[in-house]
């Protein structure tokens, strides 16, 4: 459906800019808490959040963030200041907000009919910001060590975004973040129709926000005029819930089509030279039919692979493009500080 595509145009002209963003991190992680761990915020997290919230503000609150409504204002989702923000920077912006512009927002996205969730921001805008300054402050208080944490990962996906800009990868970034948006040939399509976003990127920056709440973590603004912006898993997060990682980086250099695609996108992509079957593939890569598919499907609406068939079987070619980003980053990029 058309209403729920956003396009980007042509990748070389995509201006990205990467946030480090408190508030959209503890957005999420409140999203989860209220909303039913739909983030993925581990556990440990999730408890400890939820035991720092006072019980009124929650019981005033927390239906707004129970909603499952793809809208919210900007404000009560902390990322109307979208400048990587410190924290009483945030609660600035809480404390400047007028009750009553921010109930009439709301009353006039919801024209036709009010959810329930929505009844005591109308009923007591005042009130109702109060609660929330108070419930925001004391999650934040609990969960600032977490975020700090985090730092070492947000520098490192910061680092990958600029290899995949400076390197024309972009739309293989894409089509991997994990994110609820589905990459298409230069377009994002969003999860859910909603009525207020432009269709256009335009000369908007893409403005990419890691999250250190959860591996399901998903957010983003396509109605702002400023920017679009997309809420996303950190990478390596799973560092941080103890989870281990992965794989090490390979020695004297950051593998940077891994920096880009992923480290089993980067495989796959190498490994089409062998012209393989999605069967061949699994095997290489020690993964089961279903996540080798799930890859290449992913690779293939970036434009980075095809399929060609012979008698019974399929085989996984790279296109031009996908040779050609192979070989750009064939190279390891040197650790940073030499």
């Amino acid at each position: 459906m058309s209403d729920r595509v956003v396009h980007l145009g042509p990748m070389d002209r995509v201006t990205v800019q990467v946030r480090r963003h408190p508030g959209a991190t503890l957005f999420s992680v409140l999203k989860d808490v209220f909303a039913g761990h739909g983030h993925g915020v581990p556990p440990l997290w999730r408890e400890t959040v939820r035991r720092a919230i006072p019980p009124r503000a929650a019981a005033v609150a927390g239906p707004v963030l129970a909603a499952r409504d793809c809208w919210i204002p900007d404000r009560i989702a902390l990322v109307e200041n979208l400048r990587s923000p410190d924290f009483r920077t945030l609660v600035q912006d809480l404390d400047e907000t007028d009750p009553h512009l921010l109930a009439a927002e709301v009353a006039a996205y919801h024209a036709t009919a009010t959810p329930p969730g929505w009844r005591r921001l109308l009923d007591d805008p005042a009130g109702f910001l109060t609660a929330y300054r108070q419930l925001v402050e004391a999650a934040w208080t609990a969960f600032a060590p977490l975020w700090k944490e985090a730092d070492a990962l947000i520098d490192r996906e910061t680092e990958r975004i600029g290899i995949a800009v400076v390197t024309g990868g972009l739309d293989g970034l894409l089509a991997g973040l994990g994110s609820s948006l589905r990459y298409e040939t230069g377009a994002l399509r969003l999860p859910h129709a909603c009525p207020t976003h432009l269709t256009d990127l335009g000369r908007r920056p893409l403005v990419m926000v890691p999250l250190a709440s959860g591996p399901r973590a998903h957010m983003y603004g396509a109605d702002r005029g400023d920017a679009f912006w997309i809420g996303y898993p950190v990478p390596g997060l799973g560092r941080l819930t103890g989870r281990r990682p992965r794989s090490p980086q390979p020695v004297g250099g950051v593998d940077a089509l891994g920096a880009v695609l992923g480290e089993v996108r980067a495989e796959i992509l190498r490994h089409l030279t062998h012209r393989p079957t999605v069967s061949d593939l699994a095997r290489h890569l020690g993964v089961g039919v279903s996540t080798a598919t799930y890859h290449c499907r992913q690779l293939a609406a970036a434009g980075l692979l095809h399929r060609e068939r012979h008698g019974r079987e399929v085989r996984l070619l790279p296109t031009e493009r996908g040779t050609a980003l192979t070989g750009l980053l064939a190279a390891p990029f040197p650790p940073a500080g030499r």
